[in-house]
């Protein structure tokens, strides 16, 4: 006989304990239970951004970015760069590991240019020179949080001796 106090979430909780009353529940309610539990589990965990998902905010000018995943837990995002002909990221360090995967187009580093395909690995504490883009690129970018697009704005139209 099923105890009608116990509520599912206390049920379960006690089977994973394994701590179940003398009596299982009712067979309604076990079909119920299981259904639930099934379910929960054949739920994918995958999160999906779709390609005509999603916000392109500027960033620097002729660069915006669509962020993919962000984590403030490990300070760490994944974003799309979509780099306008001419544009150009200007130098930059590095406090962690950071991957860039192009996607298409190409970008140039250091007089070396890099094809729809090519991967870079930064490592933590490497000082970037300037990337330009003479065609435009997109760009597939993982690494730390980027700070805010308003405020790397304003810094770049802040002349230098306000």
């Amino acid at each position: 006989m099923s105890r009608p106090d116990i509520d599912d979430t206390t049920l379960l909780a006690a089977a994973l304990a394994g701590m179940l009353p003398d009596d299982p529940p009712e067979p309604a309610r076990a079909a119920s239970l299981r259904a639930r539990i099934l379910d929960s589990a054949r739920r994918s965990r995958t999160q999906v951004v779709r390609a005509d998902e999603g916000d392109w905010t500027p960033f620097l000018p002729g660069i915006h970015i669509k962020t993919l995943r962000r984590d403030a837990h490990t300070c760490t995002q994944t974003s799309l760069w979509r780099i306008d002909p001419g544009a150009v990221i200007p130098p930059h360090p590095h406090t962690s590991e950071e991957e860039c995967l192009v996607l298409s187009g190409s970008v140039v580093h250091d007089s070396i240019e890099y094809c729809a395909g090519d991967y870079l690995l930064a490592a933590p504490g490497e000082r970037h020179q300037a990337f330009t883009s003479p065609a435009g690129a997109l760009l597939l970018i993982r690494g730390e949080l980027l700070p805010d697009p308003a405020r790397v704005r304003a810094l770049l139209e802040t002349p230098p001796d306000a």
